[in-house]
C-alpha cells in the first residue's frame, strides 16, 4: 500500500481496526434499505450481493455506497493512508482457479492530486499475499521496485509485474511479515476527461505472476479499489461489473514475459532480506535492494555506476517531499528499547550543493515517532558517512523503522555499506 509501504504508514488507534477485518472493531452493515450509505469512519458492510469497506488510519473520508450493483463514490482529504473498495470477501477455502474465472468491467471518474491508485485490491492465505492490478494512479507510479520480474499484455495494456516484501506491517492476520504480488499498467489508460473505462481480467493476471514464480494461496477478497496516501482527491466508480465463475481455464490469450535475470537477483537477495530484518546486518547491495524498501513517492533502484564499496549502490530518486527516501524494517525481537546499538550508512548526493543528509528512526510507542540518528552536512560528489556507535532506541519503542531521507532537499542521493550492529 502507499510514504508506503510504507508508504511507511502513521500509526494511530485505528490500527487496532486495521482493514475492519483485522480485529472486527468496525462497523458490518448490511445494506437492505434500497438506499445509498454514506460513511466517514471506518466500515464494512455489503449490499446486492458486492461486499464493501471503508478503511483509513486518519483523516477525511467520505464513502458513499450505492444500493445496487458495485458503485461506489469517494473523497479524501488530510488522510495518511485510506481505501475505499468494493467487490467480493470469501472464506480462504478456495484458489482463484477453484472459484473460477474473474475479471471487472470498470467505470471510474478518477480525480486525485497526489498519491493514489486506482486498482483491483486484495488478500490471499496460505500463503499470506496481499496483491494489486494497478489500473491509473496519481502522482506517482507504484510500488517502487527495483526491477519487474516479467511484463503481461492484457486488455489492451503491457503491465510490469513485481514482487515486494513488508516487513512486520499490519494484515488480515495481524502484524506479520508478507509479500505483495503487483501488476502495474506502463501507461495511463486514456479516456475522456478524467473518466476512464475498461475491463481488468484478473485470474489472466493471476495466470501472468504464476509464470513468474508468484504463487497465489486461498481467496479472501478481490475487490476494486481506490487508495489514497498522503494526498487528497475523489472518485467515482460508476460501473463495476465484477463477473467471477465458469470453469477455469488457464490463459492462452495473453503475452507474457519472464525476467529470469530480474527472478535470481530477487531470490539471491531473499537471504539478505531475511538477515536483514531479522537481526543485524551489514549491506553493501551487491545482491540488489536487500530489504530496504521505498518511503513516501521515492523509486529504489540498483546503480552500478557509483559506489561507495564494491560495486553497486542504492540509488533513491523521484523523491517529492524530503522524508521520502529508502527504509529497512528492523525486528523488536533483536533491537530493544532501551539499549545502545551501533548504526552506520554511507551517502552521496550530486545536487551541485551542499545538503543535509540524515539517519532516522521511526518509531510507535503509542503514537508515532521520529528521532534523529545521525546528521551530516554533504558536498556534492562526495560519500559521506552517517553513524552513530551508541544509538539507544528510545523506550517503549515499537514497530521500527531505519530510514535515510535528506531534511532540506528533494535531491537524488546513493546509500551503500549500511549496518546495524551492537
Amino acid at each position: 500500500m502507499i510514504r508506503n509501504a510504507l508508504k511507511r504508514i502513521s500509526v494511530i488507534a485505528a490500527f487496532a481496526c486495521i482493514m475492519s477485518t483485522f480485529t472486527g472493531c468496525s462497523q458490518n452493515n448490511k445494506d437492505d434499505s434500497g438506499k445509498e450509505k454514506i460513511f466517514h469512519e471506518n466500515i464494512t458492510g455489503s449490499a446486492d450481493g458486492y461486499d464493501y469497506e471503508l478503511w483509513k488510519d486518519e483523516g477525511d473520508t467520505t464513502f458513499t455506497v450505492d444500493p445496487k450493483g458495485g458503485t461506489f463514490s469517494c473523497e479524501w482529504e488530510n488522510i495518511n493512508n485510506a481505501l475505499f473498495r468494493r467487490g467480493k470477501k470469501y472464506d480462504c477455502t478456495k484458489t482463484y482457479q477453484e472459484l473460477g474465472n474473474m475479471s471487472i468491467d470498470y467505470g471510474v471518474d478518477y480525480q486525485p492530486i497526489g498519491n493514489s491508485y486506482m486498482c483491483v485490491y486484495g488478500w490471499t492465505r496460505e500463503p499470506l499475499i496481499e496483491y494489486y492490478i494497478v489500473e491509473s494512479w496519481g502522482s506517482w507510479r507504484p510500488p517502487g521496485a527495483p526491477a519487474a520480474l516479467g511484463t503481461v499484455t492484457v486488455d489492451g495494456g503491457t503491465y510490469d509485474i513485481y514482487k515486494t516484501t513488508r516487513y512486520e506491517q499490519p494484515s488480515i492476520d495481524g502484524t506479520q511479515t508478507f509479500d505483495q504480488y503487483w501488476s502495474v499498467r506502463r501507461k495511463k489508460p486514456e479516456g475522456e476527461g478524467n473518466r476512464i473505462e475498461g475491463t481488468i481480467s484478473i485470474s489472466k493476471h493471476f495466470d501472468a505472476w504464476k509464470k513468474c514464480g508468484l504463487e497465489l494461496g486461498k481467496m479472501y477478497e478481490v475487490a476494486l479499489t481506490i487508495e489514497g496516501y498522503q494526498s487528497q482527491g475523489k472518485a467515482t466508480i460508476y460501473k463495476n461489473d465484477l463477473k467471477v465463475g465458469g470453469t477455469y481455464s488457464e490463459a492462452t490469450d495473453i503475452e507474457v514475459t519472464v525476467d529470469h535475470d530480474a527472478i535470481a537477483q530477487l531470490e539471491s537477495s531473499v537471504t539478505g532480506e531475511d538477515a536483514a530484518e531479522a537481526g543485524f546486518f551489514d549491506i553493501s547491495f551487491e545482491s540488489g535492494a536487500e530489504g530496504w524498501i521505498p518511503r513516501g513517492g521515492s523509486l529504489l533502484t540498483i546503480d552500478k555506476e557509483n559506489a561507495s564499496d564494491g560495486s553497486q549502490s542504492l540509488f533513491v530518486s523521484g523523491r517529492t517531499d524530503n522524508w521520502n527516501g529508502a527504509a529497512i524494517m528492523l525486528s523488536s525481537d533483536i533491537y530493544k528499547a532501551g539499549k545502545a546499538y551501533k548504526f552506520s550508512a554511507r551517502a552521496m548526493q550530486k545536487s551541485g550543493e551542499d545538503v543535509q543528509m540524515k539517519l532516522t528512526l521511526q518509531y510507535n510507542d503509542g503514537t508515532e515517532k521520529y528521532d534523529e540518528v545521525a546528521l551530516v552536512t554533504a558536498k556534492s560528489g562526495e560519500w559521506v558517512t552517517l553513524s552513530n556507535d551508541a544509538y539507544v532506541i528510545p523506550e517503549g519503542a515499537e514497530s521500527l523503522q531505519l530510514y535515510v531521507e535528506s531534511p532540506d532537499s528533494l535531491t537524488d542521493f546513493y546509500v551503500d555499506e549500511v549496518s546495524g550492529a551492537e
